[in-house]
């Protein structure tokens, strides 16, 4: 994760493809002795469609094998990845065990990225106008705040999931009773500082999902106790809820305007007097201010033509189009479905296939060094070109069954929830928000980077605790369960229960 959080493709991508590799062998490792060895891939939970939309996957590869085979064959592995090491972590046998581990690895990511982002803060105020170091851009780039990360919305995600991770840890700690006022000072200011840099990098995307994150959480907090009955209250608390988000909305747009604008002024009354060179000498590392020239002299009856007025620095899209170029992508997405609706055409051949049915340049692609990396901003549009109309059918009822658990223990098992510190209701307000940000941006799947990943791993977790509740649930009826548990889990809910009834 910590690898990938820094996306090295973006300085080099050999180096990106000699990690990637390792981290293949890895997973390879880790595949091999989870499931096959101990034999967990029988404990994952709707297997069988899994195995279905990885079958019509390979088809659709072997249709088009004359075209990178090899790349459609890695990214098929790490599907896999997705699937059975990430999602596939809630069938390890003690939940408590991997509760530990998740707690653990969010908490580095947690302290990882806000580090990077002061960082990214100090060199920010050194230069605000943003500075070059071996032919990237940092700090700013058209108008967006980007830090040590030379693209705006990857790190506009990268705060998010701080923040997020924060609400899990600091819910996590308490149910755990490892809390203290030193864990909850960190987490508050990990908290500030990441929506700090959320507003400067100027993310749409981004900031939706923080808005969906914390309206899921609000409208699941008013139906908890939800009752059919009372047609009124239902109007009420629908009416509540609309209210709730649309404040969030609007408190969220004029928080992010006002501090924008707050900053811009502040850096135009700082640099009226000096220019700041914004090239960085890579051998030195010394920063060039160079002194305003004294106003020329014009000779007597000589008109002094004015100098240009400073062009002054703002934060915000220059890019006045909500949708950034978006709408085209998704025009160009819906074409290539047109010509292989069933089975699609594989990832890894977008680029080759889109300059044969949309001509010219083909698809719209970003230009990562000398590599040209393409994706439409949809989730599901990228499944769709890529696995057909058949992947992308079979992905939506694998979502959907896996939501409609997730939602089902988290209205049933309200007691055990509240025990584990409401955790279950935070990863399905992520969960939620995650699926409305991958709408807009690189995310959900059929792609191997940190974003991808991270959503995963939260989504295995989020099934552990489902599946702990439904455990718990047989052991308090009288079903034996020591088949399907181990006595380290077993003496933990033990230990648990008896404290409670003390």
């Amino acid at each position: 994760m910590l690898v990938l959080m820094f996306d090295v493709r973006y300085l080099a991508q050999t180096a990106y493809n000699i990690v990637l590799s390792l981290m293949g062998l890895w997973a390879l490792f880790l595949f091999a002795d989870r499931m096959i060895v101990k034999k967990r891939i029988h404990r994952v939970r709707y297997r069988y469609i899994i195995y279905l939309f990885l079958l019509s996957a390979c088809i659709s590869v072997i249709l088009h094998s004359e075209r990178n085979l090899m790349a459609n064959i890695v990214t098929l592995f790490w599907m896999t990845v997705c699937f059975f090491l990430f999602y596939g972590s809630h069938a390890e046998k003690s939940n408590y065990r991997l509760k530990k581990e998740m707690r653990v690895c969010f908490d580095v990511i947690n302290f990882v990225t806000t580090l990077i982002m002061l960082v990214s803060l100090v060199l920010f105020a050194v230069f605000p106008k943003g500075f070059t170091l071996m032919g990237f851009e940092f700090c700013i780039i058209e108008s967006r705040f980007v830090g040590v990360i030379p693209n705006a919305n990857v790190t506009a995600f990268y705060s998010v999931v701080s923040i997020v991770f924060c609400t899990f840890l600091l819910r996590m700690r308490r149910s755990d009773r490892t809390i203290n006022i030193k864990y909850r000072i960190w987490y508050i200011a990990c908290i500030i500082i990441n929506s700090f840099t959320l507003i400067l990098t100027d993310s749409n995307a981004s900031l939706l999902f923080m808005m969906v994150y914390i309206s899921f959480w609000f409208f699941y907090e008013l139906f908890k106790e939800f009752s059919i009955k009372k047609l009124y209250t239902i109007f009420f608390r629908l009416t509540a809820t609309f209210l709730a988000c649309v404040t969030v909305v609007a408190a969220l747009f004029f928080v992010r305007v006002g501090v924008q604008k707050t900053i811009s002024y502040m850096l135009n009354e700082r640099f009226s007097q000096i220019s700041v060179s914004t090239t960085l000498d890579a051998n030195n590392g010394d920063m060039e201010l160079e002194e305003p020239e004294p106003e020329p002299e014009g000779s007597a009856g000589e008109e002094i033509k004015p100098e240009k007025p400073e062009e002054k620095t703002s934060l915000g899209h220059e890019n006045k189009n909500i949708d950034s170029g978006r709408y085209t992508l998704w025009r160009q997405a819906l074409r290539m479905i047109e010509k292989n609706p069933v089975f699609g055409i594989g990832k890894d051949n977008i680029s080759d296939y889109g300059k044969i049915y949309i001509g010219g340049k083909g698809i719209r692609y970003t230009k990562i060094g000398d590599h040209q990396y393409v994706n439409f901003h949809n989730g599901l549009l990228t499944i769709a070109v890529s696995y057909g109309i058949v992947g992308l059918s079979l992905f939506l009822v694998f979502a959907v069954t896996v939501a409609k658990a997730v939602l089902k223990a988290m209205f049933k098992y309200k007691t055990r929830r509240r025990r584990d510190g409401n955790v279950l209701v935070l990863i399905a307000s992520f969960s939620a928000a995650y699926c409305v940000y991958s709408m807009f941006e690189v995310a959900l799947f059929v792609d191997y980077t940190y974003r991808v990943f991270i959503f995963w791993l939260v989504i295995g977790l989020g099934m552990s605790y489902v599946f702990k509740y439904r455990r718990q649930d047989a052991y308090s009826h009288g079903v034996d369960i020591n088949a399907h548990d181990d006595s380290s889990e077993l003496v933990y809910l033990r230990k648990k229960f008896s404290k409670i009834k003390k």
